[in-house]
């Protein structure tokens, strides 16, 4: 058997899907005020002028993103402190396909 090793990947042997974004606090509360939006083909936050609004299946308003069916996944959000004091949150959504 060979094992290939893929830095910045997760995954799992099953056919459970898994996203995990990780942003600061103040770019996570720049989202829940409609500053930015979540890219759901990229995981990332984004400005709004850097998208084309309109595509329902790419973009997510932080609402939109935890509204319950709206990815037919799980969503959750947790923060933590690192120890130079910086607020992150990580967030996303899990399931099966």
């Amino acid at each position: 058997m060979k094992r290939q090793i893929r830095r910045g990947v997760f995954e799992t042997n099953s056919s459970s899907v898994h996203s995990l974004t990780m942003c600061t606090q103040s770019d996570y509360d720049k989202w829940k005020n409609g500053e930015l939006i979540y890219d759901y083909w990229e995981d990332k936050l984004i400005p709004l002028d850097d998208t084309e609004y309109h595509d329902d299946d790419r973009y997510y308003t932080y609402d939109r993103f935890n509204e319950y069916g709206t990815l037919d996944y799980e969503t959750f959000e947790d923060t933590f402190t690192t120890e130079n004091g910086d607020t992150v949150v990580a967030f996303g959504y899990y399931g099966h396909d």
